[in-house]
């Protein structure tokens, strides 16, 4: 993520400051703080009827041609699990219903800078897939049978969901 150089403002040029603590950019003229925030990020754990999960294989960076879970970035005045199913059906046409959020991550990637990421377990009915262009495939796995999945975020989000799935819930 690239940095102001300048004041939004009023154009000043900006300097370093230690301000609540953090090394920030901040402008000597009208006192504008140049806060880093995170972009948010929806993440979709998609099960089907067959307790199957939904792995599709990325056509453009980051992670070209990696197994991942479907997600992308919320857009303006949307909640994070809209842009979780809105992904979704962009990425695979499923149609899914959110049935538990499994957790929110924070996470520092090159492209991007800070993501704020909230991974949701969505059930779909429909398995049949299309894919867009940003995929180069998509398909329904067992668990044991899950290509294999590098992205460390996406497989924290595995297991963070199985190891939701195997406690016994209460009688």
């Amino acid at each position: 993520m690239k940095s102001y150089s300048f004041c939004p403002i009023c154009a000043t040029t900006l300097e370093r400051a230690m301000i609540d603590g953090r090394d920030r950019m901040f402008c000597p003229s009208c006192s504008w703080v140049h806060y880093i925030n995170p972009l948010p990020v929806a993440v979709a754990y998609t099960i089907n009827s067959n307790n199957e999960l939904l792995v599709i294989r990325r056509a453009h960076e980051p992670a070209l041609n990696e197994w991942a879970l479907p997600g992308g970035f919320l857009e303006a005045g949307e909640e994070p699990h809209e842009a979780c199913l809105r992904e979704l059906m962009e990425e695979t046409s499923l149609k899914g219903k959110i049935d538990r959020m499994i957790g929110i991550y924070q996470r520092e990637v090159e492209l991007y800078g800070s993501l704020l990421v909230v991974a949701y377990r969505v059930i779909v009915d429909d398995d049949a897939i299309t894919i867009n262009h940003e995929l180069f495939e998509a398909g329904f796995y067992p668990h044991h049978l899950i290509p294999e999945v590098r992205i460390p975020l996406h497989r924290q989000i595995i297991t963070d969901a199985a190891l939701h799935d195997s406690v016994p819930r209460g009688s």
